[in-house]
Formats: structure tokens, C-alpha cells, sequence
């Protein structure tokens, strides 16, 4: 069992719990689990046969129980204990948890009134008109609830990244241990870095490309197989989403990354630039003349000649995306983009004095452990009681707590911060004597995402307003694949965002990805600078590499991007109110 199947599992065993209302805490640790082994940058069963169950209970959040159920299931493929929460549970309630909105108590509510097991007893409840009638549902509750289920169909048509990417590599991995192929490459929309993807493209050289194909098609996770020829085959995986194996000569290898690679209107224009220069661009190679004519091979074996033939240097994959790349690489004006190695600080972490798994102490540690040099605590301050933190009767606490992280981890410098709600009218959730006493306040959309955009908007700007704001959380307040975004102003908000000289987060954990990439280059545009911040949880979460990505797509530079800026830099800018 892989990461991904893990953490899918610790996924449903809270979604079960909710349902039969077990301890609120109790859920949290599950998906906490989860969200610890989706974020694993190394497979679980590595872990474990290196360091067995002690590895594994070392890791922030997974107790005893946890690991034993870990080693459960890397060792029988299953879990007891969900396999007897599902005995109770039709799997259709389950999918209903899916649709945003539907929180366990109005589930178990469709369940016992109206007798709904499915979404497609839902759908039909709600296309009669009963649902309407029932007590607590309106006309308005209606229409979410079957926009939340068209939403959640198209979801289901894609995956999130950093599962994808996890897929992908056990495919590499299992063609590179069979000792059949020479090189291999990911390539496709996952090589471009979409935040999700509809499909897995690998690309491979091979002299026995017979007997690569049988490894491929037996690789554990293919359900069935779709089509297998002499070079090529795809496979539906039983995580939901088609795979395709390409095998091409080492001569070629260059341009059919490059072709499918994508996409396709950047493929496009650069066959049509080809044509200008009187050559041709294919999956075989750039050749002089016209297709039909096919001339003297000018480039194939490198992306680098690729595009050396063309008039033009290399193209990062994540711009490939016909948004004006091929203009700035003809003019020399490409950025140089951000890479993961110059993140020096992350100014929106969690501790355990909100919703975080461990202390300030060690997350600290962990955050120096990884190379940082700064950190900014942002706890929550929010009225949701799940997540406990700051209140302004608590500030004092939770600067001791500061102090002493402080004082026991020298070398990082420790920022005192909080992530504070922005409330339905814009206000904050702390009060303005409670702000003045931190160094950073992070201001985040928590609740009420269903305003117009016109008020959301309105409500966005006055937060922005606040002199103690220094930073916009996850902006649009998405939950990837599960919540869509807010709707606002974007072109106002950003306006205001470089105005006041706040900084735009790009929140790097796999659940959220936000602000995306169309998102980061218009503020780029409108000159805001940004944060790629974890927002992290668990000394696990300190990953930004998905985060990086989406900035690369949004065409950002390590100039743009403040916490890429070394500590004094970023003390001067902490200095710095409008």
C-alpha cells in the first residue's frame, strides 16, 4: 500500500467517525495522519522496513495507535478498524461528504428524513422540489447543494498534483528497477506542474520495448488495461485517472518530450513559428521544408535543440502554456524562475497552541533542521472552536510560548504572528490592542464563502485595510478539488494588496495551492510581492515544493517572492509599515 492509499484511508476513517459524531479531536488526529503521509517526500514502506515501527511513530501526530495501524496495513494491504466503521455505512454516504456544504450532521439529517444513501438519491430529491420543503432547506440550499454536486463530478476528473506526482514516480521507479529502459521521463501536465492532473504521460527509451510494456501493465496499481501496442499503452489505475507509457528512440527522445510535454497550444504555436522559418516541428524532430517535403534533420535529440532550431532558448516546462512565453523568450525577457532552494524563510506556520501537532520548540527545530533561518508563528485567532489559539485573553501565553522557542532554538529568528479571520463585515477577529502586539498578522478567509462578489470583495479591501494586516492568506479560500474558490475583485484586492505593501500568499500545502497560478501572475502584474509558505502544521508539512511550482507557472523570480529574501531583509521589511 503506497502513501497516496494510506492517506485516503486515514481520510475515510475520519469521514466514518464524523458521521456516528465521535470526538472532534479524534477526527482531527485522522486527518492529520493523512495530511502527514501525503506529504511524505519518501514512500512509508521505505521508512518502515528501514526503521520499522519506531520510524514510523517518530513522526509528528502518528502515536501508537496510528502506527499500528500504518504497519496494518503496509504489511496486510487493509485496516480492521475502517473495514468495520464501513460495515455501518452505505458507501454512497460517504460521497456525500464530498459536496461542499454537506457537513456530517445535514447527511445523517438527508439520511433519516428523506432516506438518501447516494448523490444520486440526493440529486433527485433536490430536482423534485422536496428537498425545498424540508425544514432548514430553502430554494437557495437547493441550488448549492446541486452546483456542489456538478462541482464535485469535476473534481473527480482530476487528481491533485502531489498524488499524481507520487503515482508517477512509483511507475518511473518500477521501469527503472527492471532494468528495461534506458532513459525515463515524466512528461505531459504533470512535467508542466498543473496543480491537478487528468491523466499520467511517461515517456521511456528502451531496447526490449516488448517486455517494458508487460512491466508497465503489471504495475500494482493498473485496474485494466486499455490498449497495449509495440510502443505504447495505457492502463486505468485504480486511483482513477489513465496511464500511458510511451517508448521512443534515444535519437528522438528530445522532441517527443518535448511534444508531449504540451501543451497543446504551446506546441501549436511553435510548429507554427517553424513553418515561419521554414522548417517543421514534430514528435519526431524539427526538419527542414514542409511536412510533406521533410528535409534535413535540424534537432531531435535535446528540448535544448528543439528549440535552437526555432530561433529561440530553452522554455521551462511550467511555462509552456501559450501565455506570451515564446514572445519573452524571443525577446530575452523569460524570468529566471524561483527554484526550492531559495526559500529561506516560512511566515505561516501552526503550533500546537491552535490546531499545529507539535510545540513552537519543535517546530522551530524543525524548520532549522531543513535550513531556514526564519519563521513566523501564525496560530489561528478564529471563532471556530475546533482549532482553539488566540483569543485576546490569551496573547500573553502565547508570547511566553514565543519566548521560549526563542530562547531554546538560537540561530532562528522566530517571528510572533497569527493567522486572524476576516469576518463576515471585514473586521478582524482580534482586537486592535491584541494586533499591536504582534509582528504579523496573517488575514484569512475562514467562513462565509458564499457572499456576492461584490461583498466579498468589500469585505476583502477593508481587512486590507488594517494597519496591523501584513499578509493575505490562501486569498480565494479553496480547498483543492473539494471548496471552490471565493469569488471578488481580484483586479481591487491585488490593487490593494501592493498599495498597502501586503504580502500575497501562495499557500504550498496540497490541500489549498492558492492563489493559483493564472492568480499569481496578475498580481505579479499588478505588483504585489508574495510569500510560498507551508502553512505548515507538523514539522512534516515544511515542504514547499508544489508551492514553488505554481509560483514557476506564475512566472515569478526569486526577487518577487519575500521570504526567498535572507533574515536581515526580511527585519527590514518587518521594520517597514505603510
Amino acid at each position: 500500500m503506497n502513501n497516496a492509499q494510506m492517506a485516503r484511508a486515514f481520510q475515510t476513517v475520519a469521514a466514518l467517525l464524523m458521521l456516528q459524531d465521535e470526538n472532534p479531536f479524534r477526527i482531527r488526529a485522522y486527518e492529520r495522519a493523512a495530511q502527514t503521509i501525503e506529504g511524505l517526500s519518501e514512500d512509508m514502506e521505505m521508512i518502515y522496513t528501514r526503521q520499522g515501527i519506531e520510524g514510523v511513530r517518530a513522526m509528528p501526530g502518528i502515536g501508537a495507535d496510528l502506527s499500528a495501524k500504518i504497519e496494518e496495513m503496509l504489511t496486510t494491504g487493509s485496516m480492521a478498524f475502517l473495514k468495520e466503521l464501513q460495515k455501518n455505512v452505505p458507501a454512497g454516504l460517504l460521497e456525500l461528504l464530498e459536496i461542499e456544504g454537506l457537513g456530517p450532521k445535514k447527511v445523517k439529517f438527508l439520511r433519516q428524513k428523506c432516506g438518501v444513501e447516494s448523490i444520486a438519491d440526493l440529486e433527485r430529491l433536490a430536482q423534485s422540489g422536496e428537498l425545498g420543503k424540508q425544514k432548514g432547506w430553502g430554494e437557495k440550499s437547493v441550488r448549492n447543494v446541486l452546483a456542489g454536486i456538478a462541482a464535485m463530478r469535476a473534481h473527480r476528473e482530476r487528481m491533485a498534483i502531489n498524488v499524481a506526482h507520487s503515482i508517477a514516480g512509483d511507475i518511473v521507479q518500477t521501469l527503472e528497477e527492471s532494468g528495461l529502459c534506458g532513459r525515463i521521463e515524466i512528461a505531459g501536465s504533470l512535467r508542466r506542474r498543473k496543480e491537478t492532473i487528468g491523466d499520467i504521460d511517461i515517456l521511456a527509451t528502451s531496447d526490449e520495448p516488448a517486455k517494458a510494456m508487460d512491466v508497465f501493465c503489471g504495475f500494482s496499481l493498473v485496474e485494466r488495461v486499455l490498449a497495449k501496442g509495440g510502443t505504447k499503452a495505457s492502463v486505468h489505475l485504480s486511483a482513477g485517472i489513465d496511464a500511458d507509457l510511451r517508448i521512443v528512440r534515444a535519437e528522438v527522445f528530445g522532441a517527443a518530450l518535448h511534444y508531449f510535454t504540451g501543451s497543446k497550444e504551446h506546441n501549436i504555436a511553435l510548429r507554427k513559428r517553424g513553418i515561419a522559418r521554414g522548417c517543421t516541428v514534430s514528435e519526431y524532430g524539427v526538419y527542414e521544408g514542409t511536412a510533406e517535403q521533410k528535409g534535413r534533420l535540424l534537432a531531435s535529440k535535446t528540448e535544448e535543440d528543439v528549440y535552437r532550431a526555432v530561433g529561440l532558448p530553452f522554455i521551462p516546462p511550467e511555462l509552456r502554456e501559450h501565455r506570451g512565453e515564446i514572445e519573452a523568450a524571443e525577446a530575452g525577457t523569460l524570468p529566471i524562475l524561483i527554484e526550492e532552494a531559495d526559500v529561506h524563510g516560512d511566515l505561516h506556520v501552526h503550533s500546537n497552541f491552535s490546531d499545529g501537532s507539535v510545540t513552537m520548540t519543535r517546530m522551530a527545530e524543525a524548520a532549522q533542521e531543513r535550513g531556514l533561518q526564519y519563521i513566523v508563528f501564525c496560530d489561528h485567532a478564529s471563532s471556530m472552536g475546533m482549532v482553539r489559539g488566540i483569543k485576546d485573553d490569551t496573547i500573553d501565553a502565547y508570547l511566553a510560548l514565543i519566548e521560549e522557542a526563542r530562547r531554546t532554538v538560537p540561530g532562528m529568528t522566530i517571528v510572533a504572528g497569527a493567522e486572524v479571520d476576516i469576518l463576515e463585515d471585514g473586521s478582524l477577529y482580534l482586537s486592535d490592542e491584541t494586533m499591536s502586539r504582534l509582528d504579523w498578522v496573517t488575514a484569512s478567509v475562514h467562513a462565509h464563502f458564499k457572499m456576492s462578489p461584490q461583498e466579498m470583495t468589500e469585505r476583502m479591501l477593508r481587512a486590507l485595510d488594517h494597519p496591523s494586516v501584513r499578509q493575505l492568506g490562501h486569498p480565494t479560500a479553496r480547498l483543492l478539488l473539494r471548496r471552490d474558490p471565493i469569488e471578488f475583485d481580484t483586479d481591487a484586492v491585488f490593487a490593494k494588496a501592493a498599495a498597502q505593501k501586503i504580502v500575497v500568499e501562495i499557500n504550498a500545502s496540497v490541500f489549498r495551492l492558492d492563489v493559483n497560478d493564472v492568480l499569481i501572475r496578475k498580481a505579479k502584474d499588478a505588483g504585489c510581492l508574495f510569500a510560498i509558505n507551508s502553512d505548515g502544521h507538523s514539522p512534516g508539512d515544511l515542504d514547499y515544493r508544489y508551492g514553488i511550482s505554481q509560483a514557476r507557472r506564475g512566472w515569478l523570480s526569486k526577487e518577487d517572492v519575500m521570504n526567498a529574501k535572507g533574515v536581515r531583509e526580511f527585519e527590514m521589511f518587518l521594520d517597514r509599515r505603510p
